[in-house]
């Protein structure tokens, strides 16, 4: 909610912007606990200023993961249930943004077409009020089925976001499709793909980790998350730098955690007025 944030005044220095799926592991949530602190440490060690998740869960005894990392970060939240019901299976998981600044205008959508009765698909979006003006930001995850339909949820996001406004905007998320796919050639030919302006030749694999307590990162041989930035009126914008996060595993207590099965985005963004 806006005006939750305890977080101190912000660096000098550009927008810093992050992005993880962050594994809802339903119905063991695997290492939950442990992990939800490497994310909201590595969010107040990057000092992110918006956190872009994908796969958030609600379980009993934490609550909605969006809050407690919101509270453990000083940050405000914005949150939608995308899957389960906590109250008939007692779990649900959905997309969320935390941010530093107050965020204003929340709204989603469903992407369709869908793969499944069961099985849906949203962008969330909210204005985050920053100190350069206003960045309107969104969140989702696209199926992992069949690719004929995430290129149509790509397709229905890509319109989503267009006529959301004509302000500059993040876009970020669990797109479940390759960078030579259509649908990413296709977002990537309207928007920036900060990762790879930064890195022109680097993989920049994101998924997936096969094994959340094992040291080796051999398994991850795939790049489907992406934070887009969307140039707009009003503002000029240049991605200063953007890496990697959480992509290795850590040493807690007598073994190796990773934060999730994906690899996390941060870029860093430079804004000023045109």
């Amino acid at each position: 909610p806006e005006g939750c944030a305890t977080a101190g005044p912000r660096r000098a220095g550009p927008l810093r912007v992050m992005s993880l799926n962050m594994l809802h592991g339903f119905p063991r949530f695997e290492h939950l606990g442990d992990r939800l602190d490497l994310i909201a440490g590595e969010i107040k060690r990057q000092d992110a200023d918006i956190v872009c998740l994908q796969e958030v869960p609600w379980r009993p005894g934490l609550g909605n993961a969006a809050r407690y990392l919101a509270e453990e970060t000083g940050l405000n939240y914005v949150y939608v249930r995308a899957n389960g019901n906590r109250w008939t299976i007692l779990f649900q998981e959905g997309e969320a943004i935390l941010s530093r600044y107050p965020l204003r205008d929340p709204g989603f959508a469903e992407l369709m077409p869908r793969a499944g009765f069961f099985e849906h698909r949203v962008v969330l979006a909210a204005t985050a009020a920053t100190p350069w003006g206003d960045i309107r930001v969104f969140v989702t995850h696209l199926t992992n089925g069949e690719p004929a339909i995430n290129r149509a949820q790509a397709t229905s996001l890509m319109s989503f976001v267009e006529t959301s406004g004509g302000g500059p905007a993040i876009v970020a998320g669990d797109f479940n499709a390759k960078e030579d796919s259509p649908q990413i050639q296709a977002l990537a030919g309207r928007w920036v793909d900060t990762y790879r302006a930064a890195h022109p030749a680097d993989v920049g694999y994101t998924c997936c980790v096969d094994d959340l307590t094992g040291r080796s990162a051999a398994s991850l041989d795939e790049r489907i998350d992406y934070l887009f930035l969307v140039p707009g009126e009003g503002l000029t914008t240049r991605v200063v730098d953007s890496r990697r996060i959480l992509d290795q595993p850590v040493q807690m207590g007598q073994g190796w955690q990773w934060a999730s099965d994906h690899v996390g985005l941060l870029s860093t963004i430079e804004i000023e007025p045109k």
